[in-house]
């Protein structure tokens, strides 16, 4: 007979309720009832309901009772179709008219000799295009790997820190859905970091870091869902205090660099152990599937053996495709192009909206936050002129009312229509106030 483990009872519990035999807000046994019933210590249960909420799967405990949490997961929205045939403002996809050709780029990646077995993870005609940008940025890509986009680079980055279960991290609060879903998935205890329109707040930061955390996730630009990017008096007081836990790793994820619109700020690693990562999705395509990775030695060795035990490595075609385009003068005049384009649309869409009396922000990116009492109203609103906005509740971990709106489907035209269907169902709220 299998011994009765916290780990087991977990698995159980975790099984049933994603089979829905468990459903949002059923209670479970208390932890003496539970241990009673398996024969086990307390002690035990107890270590699988704590394990069930750091991943999210319940919440509530002492007199309260054990509770199954509300379903945060989101559906993949990769072949989701988009609503009743509504104009596309939420999937948070740049513009397809203004992503580079691919046919050149893997024509060329194509002409060259395909890879073989044991060979190195990275195409060097990447690996040199890629130091050349992170050297421009005055980011150290001595250690260099190369994988699947950005949030599969934040999964390895984190599983080469080798955090354990209960090890608390510091994430963006609103902040990047699959981010808290991968540290709620390895276990870990999210701490949240509020963002005002400079990124991640300086006291929020300072709050966090005396809970003593083991890593932090920080979007230094374009940041998802609310734009903001560091300034670099923002990113130099963040530094400052995170220099004095030199124990916290850092990753940061610039995953839309190239089309962000504004200057690169970032912040300076406190201790050995960080890592930085650059997708090409947002500026090429989303189905160039390519993040370029610096970091740390150890933590870039270990992402690199995760990869060459794992898939290998990332298709050379898309390697090299990627290298071409980083390269191609006519490319990076059309990514200039591309982030003025979302500047002048995110603008737009701002002032729109202050002539209804509606606060928002979006200094970088693709995307426009509006903090507001009156979310669902605004996105009915917004549906029934033609348009489908995404909700900010599920970018949240305290949650405060908002919608995100993303531009890069959006004519002027369009912009008019959304600005008017928000503005005429919103109470103004400010900004600092709702984030």
């Amino acid at each position: 007979m299998t011994a009765i483990s916290a780990r087991t009872i977990r698995a159980d519990i975790e099984a049933r309720i994603s089979s829905g035999e468990l459903a949002s807000g059923d209670r479970l046994p208390s932890v003496r009832t539970l241990a009673a019933e398996l024969n086990v210590a307390p002690a035990t249960v107890a270590a699988a309901y704590r394990e069930l909420r750091l991943r999210g799967m319940v919440s509530g405990r002492g007199r309260q009772g054990t509770r199954v949490a509300p379903a945060r997961r989101v559906a993949p929205t990769v072949h989701a179709e988009l609503p009743d045939g509504l104009i596309d403002a939420m999937y948070g996809s740049p513009d397809p008219e203004h992503l580079p050709p691919l046919g050149p780029a893997l024509e060329f990646a194509a002409s060259l000799p395909q890879p073989r077995y044991g060979g190195p993870l990275i195409a060097p005609l990447l690996a040199d295009a890629a130091r050349s940008r992170f050297a421009a940025d005055g980011v150290d890509a001595t250690n260099l790997a190369v994988t699947s986009g950005a949030m599969d680079a934040v999964e390895r980055v984190l599983s080469a820190f080798d955090l354990r279960i209960g090890d608390r991290i510091g994430v963006e609060d609103p902040g990047h859905i699959p981010v808290h879903q991968i540290a709620r998935s390895a276990g870990l205890e999210l701490v949240p970091l509020p963002v005002d329109e400079h990124g991640i707040t300086p006291t929020g930061l300072e709050a966090a870091l005396t809970k003593g955390l083991a890593a932090i996730v920080a979007t230094p630009r374009a940041h998802n869902p609310t734009g903001a990017a560091f300034t670099a008096e923002r990113a130099q007081t963040l530094t400052n205090l995170l220099a004095r836990h030199p124990a916290t790793a850092l990753i940061q994820d610039d995953h839309a660099g190239l089309v962000a619109g504004v200057d690169y700020h970032p912040l300076a690693p406190p201790g050995p152990r960080w890592a930085t990562m650059r997708s090409l999705g947002k500026s090429f395509g989303p189905d160039v599937r390519v993040a370029l990775v610096v970091g740390d030695e150890q933590t870039i060795h270990r992402v690199s053996v995760g990869l060459s035990n794992g898939p290998g490595w990332v298709s050379f075609i898309l390697q090299r495709a990627a290298a071409f385009l980083l390269q191609d003068p006519a490319t990076t005049a059309l990514l200039a192009e591309t982030a003025a384009s979302y500047a002048r649309r995110r603008n737009l869409l701002i002032d729109a909206l202050a002539d209804y009396g509606v606060q928002a922000s979006g200094a970088s990116g693709l995307n426009v936050w509006i903090p507001t009492s009156q979310e669902q109203p605004a996105i009915a609103a917004a549906r029934s002129a033609g348009y489908a906005i995404r909700s900010g509740t599920p970018y949240q971990i305290v949650p405060k009312q908002a919608v995100r709106v993303t531009i890069t489907n959006l004519s002027d035209a369009h912009i008019a229509e959304i600005a008017k269907a928000i503005g005429t169902s919103h109470r103004s709220q400010p900004f600092a106030a709702s984030m």
